[in-house]
């Protein structure tokens, strides 16, 4: 004989519903409070509206600018993929509607 085990699982349909409507992680971040809270601080130091995406975008670049100028000892080829990355992130930010 053999024995069957018998699962019942529930799911909240709200919970399926959310996680099918936000599958990309732009999208996730965007919601946060902590972007959103980032958005209204960087909204009025410029003086103008930042969005949520605009906000992601000036993160990448700060980072990739701070990867670029602060590690001291690392080598050249490193040097240039964080070059490539911090050009990319600023074509990104413009592409966004910063730095007009």
């Amino acid at each position: 004989m053999k024995k069957q085990m018998t699962t019942s699982a529930q799911f909240d349909l709200n919970v399926v519903t959310k996680l099918t409507n936000e599958v990309n992680l732009t999208q996730r971040l965007t919601n946060t409070e902590l972007i959103k809270a980032l958005s209204d601080f960087f909204s009025s130091v410029l003086e103008e509206e930042v969005s949520p995406m605009q906000t992601l975008c000036f993160l990448n670049a700060f980072l990739a600018f701070f990867m670029l100028v602060f590690p001291v000892g690392i080598p050249f080829v490193l040097r240039i993929i964080f070059l490539c990355w911090f050009v990319l992130s600023l074509l990104q930010c413009r592409q966004a509607g910063m730095g007009r």
